[in-house]
């Protein structure tokens, strides 16, 4: 059966295929509109481009020429990312018709020689698109044993109920993946199986794809947690995979419209779309620095448009057919190893907490990173409303002591010059009895931030790390960060949702050495303005509010004045009635 797109997938092909033509430039290639520069050399922004329009209308390609030529006639020593180029030149290979391959083979074949693969990388899903493109290029012979091997490696970064794991490389327990990346191993996962009809690896793909829909939004929210949260990178994996494995139509929910329909609102002037629902906000401002304007518009493009052509190429591989998709189920799911509970209820609510906390995969001297906290509220809907909680920030430490209520829903402390916080827990439980969620915690406080190298040795090996291992020893310094011991901590967090109004409750106690500790941000949370609150307790008139650059538009964060913590003390609790301002008027 042909592959029917959706409307609305279509526009926004068509759309950013339009802004790709219009913002090429004959002698550099793709131009970064925000950046005002040529798309960075060191990304793939240029190849995806490239893939995108190969993908899109018959003459599209002569524009598409363009972008490749552009990267080809770039410095080798300036280039990245090569899997990822890799894997666009090996999609146009497959794509272009028999005509323009014949035509354009010698761009390809020098294109294919410019980014060889590296039997290591940086991160897991770095690793993982390496060895899908290496069974998308192994000969039939050699083709089950790459596949195996894919399969090897979803096994090790995967957690028992099948969330991927995108650090450590040998995670153990205790760890996943920022969504977006979780949407990338799925993409990759259902595009192995179009080369490789295996059996054992469709079932990984679909088990990646039922972890996955205990994290959806009917709304077209997939994220809250980690880094590139909400961005447009994870949206185009999801929406390909989806294509992928056929079940971009289903009669109770249709989650390829509701992502599009969702895109329309993050769209700009030039044709491209902001790369996370807050940008026509805040510009760049939730950006993680590797993010760039036209490399993530040309990735969505291309993936997308790919496995729309795949699809109208050819029949779904037989290992994928009968999927489904099941995310319309009201229930409540806890995956303990990733530390992260979804909540759907049957009249709307979609909540989605983090219980245990993970380390940051961003450790830094100067920025705190609470995108991986446990105890934390990462995303929260009613019904028909609007989200009404933003996910966690990354923060520069000299705005988080400017402005602590920064941290979230994190409780901060200060001793002396030491800041720590009560984000990590090794004591979990979770309850829901009639619709009510109680999640008890237990753990003690970890530093914020990474100590700075003392003395002469300590210097040189960050030097050698940075220059010489990419910084893989400054990301293992996330998986010994100290955890303190001045403080250890007990908190109660519960939510009932009521006529139309979601109540939250947070309690905390704690206790440790008996020095005096500095609470930082007393009864402090996130939400996003429009949500309406009907109480907030504990002298709310006294709240310190600032604005939150999260990916999500219109975020607040609001604290109470820094107050001392003493030992064995039950802190500020907060009591918080939220409600849809669809459901508020």
């Amino acid at each position: 059966m042909s592959f029917d797109m959706p409307t609305e997938l279509t526009a926004l092909l068509l759309g950013l295929n339009s802004a790709l033509r219009n913002n090429l430039r004959p002698d550099t290639g793709l131009y970064d509109t925000f950046e005002q520069r040529p798309s960075p050399a060191d990304h793939y922004g240029h190849t995806a481009a490239a893939l995108a329009l190969a993908a899109g209308l018959p003459e599209d390609w002569e524009h598409g020429k363009r972008a490749l030529k552009a990267w080809l006639a770039l410095d080798t020593r300036s280039l990245g990312h090569e899997p990822f180029n890799r894997l666009m030149l090996l999609l146009m290979q497959l794509i272009l018709s028999d005509q323009e391959r014949d035509r354009d083979r010698p761009l390809l074949e020098a294109g294919l020689k410019r980014c060889a693969l590296r039997p290591r990388y940086p991160s897991n899903n770095w690793s993982l698109l390496a060895q899908t493109c290496r069974v998308i290029e192994a000969p039939a012979d050699r083709r089950p044993i790459e596949t195996q091997r894919l399969c090897i490696l979803l096994d090790r970064w995967t957690t028992t109920k099948g969330a991927f794991i995108d650090f450590p490389e040998n995670p153990g327990t205790g760890f996943s993946t920022p969504l977006a990346y979780h949407h990338k191993a799925l993409f990759l996962a259902a595009l192995a199986c179009w080369f490789h009809n295996d059996a054992g690896l469709a079932h990984r793909a679909r088990r990646l794809l039922d972890w996955m829909v205990h994290c959806w939004d009917p709304a077209g929210y997939a994220g809250g947690f980690g880094r590139s949260t909400h961005s447009l990178f994870g949206d185009g994996c999801l929406v390909a995979a989806l294509i992928l494995m056929g079940v971009e139509h289903d009669s109770e929910d249709d989650p390829i419209r509701a992502i599009c329909r969702r895109l329309v609102s993050q769209s700009r002037p030039d044709g491209f779309l902001w790369l996370n629902p807050a940008g026509p906000e805040s510009g760049n401002a939730s950006w993680d620095g590797y993010m760039h304007l036209s490399v993530y518009n040309a990735w969505a493009a291309a993936i997308i448009g790919a496995a729309r052509q795949m699809r109208r190429a050819r029949p779904l591989p037989e290992t994928l057919r009968g999927t489904r998709w099941i995310a319309a189920r009201a229930g409540f799911f806890h995956d303990e190893e990733a530390g992260l509970i979804y909540l759907r209820s049957p009249d709307g609510l979609n909540a989605l907490v983090s219980t245990r906390g993970q380390p940051p995969q961003s450790f830094s001297r100067t920025e705190a990173d609470f995108r991986y906290s446990g105890g934390a509220i990462l995303h929260l809907r009613l019904a028909d409303g609007p989200p009404l909680i933003p996910p966690p920030v990354r923060v520069a430490r000299t705005r988080l002591m400017e402005t602590p209520a920064l941290a979230g829903w994190t409780p901060l402390f200060r001793f002396g010059e030491e800041i720590i916080a009560l984000d990590r827990f090794e004591g979990v439980q979770a309850d829901l009895d009639d619709g009510d969620f109680t999640l008890r915690l237990e753990g003690f406080a970890s530093a914020v931030f990474r100590a700075a190298p003392s003395g002469f040795l300590q210097r040189l090996i960050a030097i050698l790390d940075w220059r010489a291992l990419g910084g893989r020893l400054g990301r293992r310094a996330a998986l010994t960060r100290r955890t303190s011991t001045l403080l250890a901590g007990r908190m109660t967090l519960q939510m009932r949702e009521s006529a139309g109004t979601i109540v939250i409750r947070r309690h905390l106690e704690i206790s440790g050495t008996g020095k005096p500790l500095t609470y930082l941000n007393p009864a402090s949370r996130s939400r996003i303005a429009t949500a309406g609150i009907a109480t907030a307790v504990n002298h709310d008139c006294d709240c310190l509010s600032s604005k939150l650059d999260a990916s999500l538009p219109q975020a607040y964060v609001c604290t109470q004045p820094p107050c001392c913590a003493e030992d064995g003390e039950h802190l500020p609790a907060l009591e918080l009635h939220l409600s849809s301002p669809a459901r508020s008027r």
